[in-house]
């Protein structure tokens, strides 16, 4: 009774939490319509933000809503934040400035804003808003076609302008968040699509991010539908929105081919054209080059860097420093095209991926730049935990413009998303060096493998997560068989689970056994060997750490409990009780015992790292039988 009582209140309490969340989540939203109207009131908009997006994470956590409430509601959170003006960001003021350019038969970028051809231009109340004056746009054409669009019905000394372009950013976005809808399912929209960071920067401030996040999810809804000629010419729209997704062509290449690349580029062509001319290069160079090497803002690796640098020398490393990443950057591409066509990545983690590093690398990083990793988290249905911390701590970057705290959220911010990521990732990080490993390892032994290795059988005995057998079927085409005394295999080779001392195989079962640094983990070294030798028909392989000092045992004990314990999340644990390294001396001496004799040897690693192996046969009259 007392128990049936306590789970209906329990019940009870689940069903009210999400209720409440969203009646706080609601709330939240509406007073931001109000208070977010001007910068003095940012404290209480980061306010807002927090309690809303504590109320927004309990709606996804135990929230029950379907995708046509979830799209509802998206939609109305947007339209409560419509009426804002541009209060936390001037970038809509530039907006309307490049639009009435335009309508007055100028290139945006010939020009700066402070150029005396712009004498009665420069009387509207927009120019006075305007941030770097002295530099021509940095727009890209689709962004600038956009801006011409919301100045049709331009008022001066009014906002009507802004208000159209912001219409038009807000009807792309909530386009996008449908096509979003036909991808994932409503969790992951409602994570994207209710994050009050995402409303404030899209609905709330307007920025061209809320049009190329459409271009986006367009390129990979084609993707998906294996249409790569038209994702192309989306990639294209969104690269003219915002240069960074140019960056993403050579992705959709290695998935389609050139049919990937020429309707793009075409298309780029054309939306080039009305904006083309001799000046255009070199003034938009030197306004990006501003943008890159003097302005910084939220760049907490670049600070990190900055601060280190000035610690050791005493010295402002700016200048130096926002260059040197940027190159990092671009030399760090092809890896990630090379790396994307190795490991097939999907498309919107490749784009993830390098709109991470970009970021990671930059001086400036505006809470709206994170619109499109927040979007292509949520299209692979992934939570992205990271890049929803950072944002949320990046919207408080907001308070430096009321003297208020700042570093602390630079800090929080990215100390947080490499938390949060290493979570995330450093398991898949980890099967990655594990990988890589196993393919040093086979390299190491495949000499001592017959060349024609497909009538093979090998025993690959403590095989832990079962690479180095797989690279041993795959390189070699040989019939592997893993066996381990504890679930560790991530390959679709048979894996045999071992619960008894005695292998449970005949004599010369096996042409070859591998004992891949395993021996040091045997409470009984002695026994493994014999039991290797006896059911192999040729040879044994093993491949062990040899110490040479007291203080590299040490390490290695060390070593070998941390590593084991990351990778066997403490399954191998019990191993560790038995840890027995011995020095080259001590193992050839115990193969000698066993009477195995080695037929060759070979070094593995190096420095503190190095290993041995040995190559081992049964000595004339040990008793080893090879019957098959």
């Amino acid at each position: 009774m007392a128990s049936s009582i306590v789970r209906k209140s329990s019940n009870r309490w689940l069903t009210l939490w999400p209720i409440a969340a969203h009646v706080g989540l609601c709330a939240a939203i509406i007073t931001l319509g109000f208070v977010a109207v001007d910068r003095s009131h940012i404290p209480l908009v980061f306010s807002l933000l927090v309690v809303g997006s504590i109320c927004w994470i309990i709606c996804w956590r135990w929230g029950n809503f379907d995708l046509k409430a979830v799209i509802l509601y998206a939609v109305l959170f947007r339209l409560v934040l419509m009426g804002l003006p541009p209060s936390l960001s001037d970038d809509a003021y530039r907006y309307v400035w490049d639009g009435l350019v335009q309508r007055n038969g100028i290139n945006p970028y010939r020009l700066a804003p402070e150029d005396v051809t712009f004498k009665e231009l420069q009387q509207d109340i927009t120019y006075d808003e305007l941030n770097s004056k002295a530099h021509v746009s940095v727009y890209p054409p689709v962004s600038q076609l956009i801006f011409r669009l919301g100045t049709t019905w331009h008022i001066p000394d009014s906002r009507r302008s802004y208000y159209l372009i912001k219409l038009i950013f807000v009807l792309a976005e909530l386009l996008a968040i449908l096509l979003l809808a036909r991808i994932v399912s409503s969790g992951f929209v409602l994570l994207y699509a209710w994050n009050p960071v995402v409303l404030l920067e899209t609905a709330g401030q307007a920025h061209t991010e809320s049009a190329a996040l459409l271009a986006l999810i367009l390129v990979l809804f084609l993707a998906r539908k294996g249409n790569g000629g038209w994702a192309s010419i989306f990639l294209a729209v969104a690269g003219w929105i915002k240069l960074l997704p140019v960056l993403f062509f050579p992705f959709l290449w290695s998935r389609f081919g050139w049919r990937s690349v020429w309707p793009g580029a075409i298309v780029a062509v054309v939306l080039a054209i009305p904006f083309t001319a001799p000046y255009v290069a070199s003034n938009v160079a030197g306004s990006l080059d501003l943008y890159a090497r003097y302005f910084e803002f939220n760049a907490g690796p670049y600070y990190g860097i900055k601060a280190m640098m000035q610690w050791f020398t005493g010295e402002d490393w700016s200048k130096q420093i926002g260059p040197f990443l940027r190159l990092v950057f671009l030399v760090s591409l092809p890896v990630l095209y090379f790396v994307s066509m190795r490991r097939r990545w999907p498309l919107a983690q490749a784009m993830l991926i390098t709109t991470g590093l970009y970021l990671a690398l930059a001086t400036t990083v505006h809470p709206w730049y994170l619109l499109i990793p927040l979007l292509l988290v949520a299209s692979l249905q992934a939570y992205g935990w990271h890049w929803i911390w950072l944002g949320m701590c990046s919207a408080g970057t907001y308070l430096l413009y009321v003297d208020g705290p700042y570093w602390i959220f630079v800090i929080a911010g990215w100390l947080g998303w490499g938390i949060f990521g290493a979570i995330r990732y450093a398991p898949k990080f980890l099967q990655c060096i594990i990988r890589w490993r196993a393919n040093q390892k086979f390299r190491n032994i495949s000499p001592f493998f017959p060349r024609n290795g497909s009538t093979l059988t090998v025993l690959d005995l403590g095989c832990a997560e079962g690479y180095v057998g797989e690279c041993i079927r795959d390189r070699l085409g040989a019939r592997v068989l893993l066996a381990d005394v504890v679930a560790m295999n991530r390959t679709e080779l048979s894996h045999v689970l071992l619960k008894q001392s005695l292998l449970p195989w005949s004599n010369g079962h096996f042409d070859i056994v591998l004992l891949y640094y395993v021996l040091h983990h045997a409470e009984d070294p002695e026994k493994l060997i014999h039991e290797a030798l006896r059911v192999c028909g040729r040879r044994v392989i093993v491949v062990e750490s040899v110490y040479r000092a007291s203080v590299h045992l040490k390490f290695l004990t060390v070593l070998d409990k941390l590593v084991n314990r990351l990778r066997s999340h403490g399954r191998m644990n019990p191993q560790e009780e038995a840890l027995q390294f011995r020095t080259y001396q001590e193992w050839s001496t115990l193969f000698q015992k066993c009477r195995a004799r080695s037929i060759a040897e070979f070094k593995t690693g190096i420095g503190p790292f190095a290993g041995t192996g040995f190559v081992l046969e049964p000595q004339q009259g040990s008793g080893y039988s090879s019957e098959r």
